[in-house]
């Protein structure tokens, strides 16, 4: 491979990404849960996968842990990066919400996989504190649009529903949830033992939103554990995820970099003239530009399923040396990078 790491990587368009296939999406987002929040201007660390709360996947809940799920849908058997002690769980308050009241909630569905929504509540007052699904349990909502517990996923899209609190429930730091049970998976019905499309165990997705019930004082923002508001910050429109940033030990790459000490490969050294490596490697950095990520580096993909494809990027030194294997290299990433540009664009 000469200078190429020979390191395979599994690239998604997008991001880069090392899990299962997902069926379905959604997320809470008004009151947005703990891994939404930094999406509507609140100082709480970026969950990008915030539509993908779902256990761990269906082999992870059903066959390793028995059903079992975190309540906010991290794995049952962690990290639960969504409940107390989680870096999404810092008792920041999104909405307030008088004892008994209607109150309004909408949900980002992003892959509708039929099946049904839930939203449930367990009163709490200490954001330290973990929640049961026992407690959750004793307070099902009722949904006004459906006249029942459940509302049905039938499309992508904003669904915006109202919910009708429970008059006996006072509480600073209520843990609102939010569960998407699909049913497009075909199972065998527990009861007539019957085979069908939404039968038995389906693929779930959940969000956990801390809501104050009573406490008009309380605003949406404070964290009842740092005792500040954590409120201000950029909002991001909750369709399009944004990227984390390379690590900064990429940028030493290509003889861009000052302190990289490498020979444009566009130059032989010895004669000072352009070689045959220069066009390809022009386009590239043309290409390159394009982006706001300064660190994308050359990749060739093959073998994809989906959106997902094993990908080989280049690693080792641009010298001269290895122009004729550039030539051809860059060339390629530039077609292939293009053509992923396209069928976004389409």
């Amino acid at each position: 491979m000469g200078f190429l790491s020979g390191t395979l990587l599994a690239l998604s368009v997008g991001t880069v990404c090392l899990v299962g296939v997902v069926t379905g999406h959604g997320r809470l987002i008004d009151p947005p849960s703990r891994s939404s929040m930094w999406r509507y201007g609140y100082r709480n660390p970026p969950n990008y996968n915030d539509n993908q709360l779902y256990c761990g996947g269906v082999q992870i809940q059903y066959e390793t842990n028995k059903g079992r799920c975190g309540v906010c849908g991290d794995p049952f058997q962690g990290p639960l990066d969504n409940e107390p002690g989680g870096k999404y769980a810092n008792g920041i308050i999104v909405h307030s919400a008088a004892v008994g009241a209607i109150m309004p909630v909408t949900v980002e569905i992003t892959a509708p996989h039929k099946g049904y929504m839930e939203f449930r509540l367990c009163p709490n007052d200490d954001p330290r504190k973990r929640i049961s699904q026992e407690c959750l349990d004793d307070f099902l909502l009722h949904i006004i649009e459906s006249k029942s517990s459940k509302y049905p996923v039938t499309t992508s899209g904003q669904y915006k529903l109202k919910l009708q609190l429970p008059e006996s429930v006072k509480c600073r730091a209520c843990v609102l949830q939010w569960k998407y049970n699909t049913g497009n998976s075909w199972g065998v019905d527990p009861i007539t033992n019957k085979g069908c499309i939404g039968c038995g165990n389906q693929e779930q997705f959940y969000g956990c939103a801390d809501i104050a019930i009573g406490h008009r004082d309380i605003e949406p923002g404070y964290s009842l554990i740092t005792n500040q508001m954590s409120k201000g910050g950029p909002i991001v429109k909750p369709g399009v995820p944004t990227p984390p940033l390379v690590p900064t030990e990429l940028e030493t790459w290509g003889p861009d970099s000052p302190d990289s000490g490498q020979v444009d490969p566009g130059v032989d050294p010895s004669t000072g003239e352009s070689n045959p490596a220069y066009k390809a490697y022009k386009n590239f950095l043309d290409f390159q530009n394009q982006f706001p990520n300064k660190y994308a580096r050359p990749c060739v993909c093959h073998s994809c399923i989906g959106k997902t494809c094993v990908c080989e990027c280049f690693e080792g030194d641009i010298s001269a040396s290895s122009t004729n294997h550039l030539q051809t290299y860059l060339a390629l990433t530039v077609l292939v990078m293009s053509q992923i540009v396209k069928s976004l664009v389409l």
